[in-house]
This record gives C-alpha cells, structure tokens and sequence, in this order.
C-alpha cells in the first residue's frame, strides 16, 4: 500500500485530503507544519507528498529544499498544493526544486488530484 503525507496548516483539508485517499486504499499521514512534515517524512519515507506552500513555521519552499538535504527523503516526489494565487514567478520558483512534481490549487477536484498523483507514483 502507498504512503502519502499531506503537510499543512488547515485543518479541514487535511481531514478531506485524508478521508479522500483512504478511501481510495491509500495509507495517509499528516503534519500540522513544515517541521513536523520533514521529521514524519524523514521517519515515515511516503510515496509522495503533498505540501503547502504557506505555514506558520516554515513555508513549502524551505521544507522542499531541507527535504533534499537528507538522503532518505531526496527523492520523494512532491506536490505543491496552494490555496493562495501565485503569479508565474512564484510558480517557477518551485518547479525548479528536483522534489517539486506538481503545483496545483486546493481548489482542483480530487479526482484530478489523484490522477495527476498516480502518474508520478501509480496506483494503490
């Protein structure tokens, strides 16, 4: 079974995020911020993450990057997720990182999530 690891602040979208991909036969851990992402994604080596970009701690960008730092979490595919409107610029900033697969709105259905998803690790 595939692993993935949501890391944001909100609430709500981990639990729909989480209840989404459970049902779907994915095993799902969350973090509450940055830091707690990189240590639970350090411990728990996910198939994938999804990450978002503003937090209270550290934001999407730094964790990308600290998260290349270290040899077991290098190369986990990751999937920016934002609620917030990023201009090209922005955009372009993550798709340089080596980690950073996909930069996508909250507002994208989660089917299309999940596909997108699936074509970076497979399915379930």
């Amino acid at each position: 079974m595939k692993t993935i690891l949501v890391v944001d602040d909100n609430l709500e979208f981990k639990e729909m995020m989480s209840d989404y991909f459970k049902d779907a036969g994915y095993t799902v851990e969350t973090a509450e911020n940055g830091k707690d992402g990189i240590a639970k994604a350090r411990t728990v080596k996910p198939d994938i993450i999804f990450l978002d970009v503003m937090m209270p701690d550290i934001g999407g960008i730094e964790v990308l990057r600290e998260l290349q730092g270290y040899e077991e979490t290098a190369g986990i595919p990751i999937m920016v997720i934002t609620g917030t409107y990023f201009d090209k610029n922005m955009y372009e900033l993550f798709k340089i990182e080596s980690n950073c697969r996909e930069f996508i709105s909250k507002t994208t259905e989660l089917a299309v999530i999940q596909k997108k998803m699936e074509a970076i690790i497979g399915k379930a």
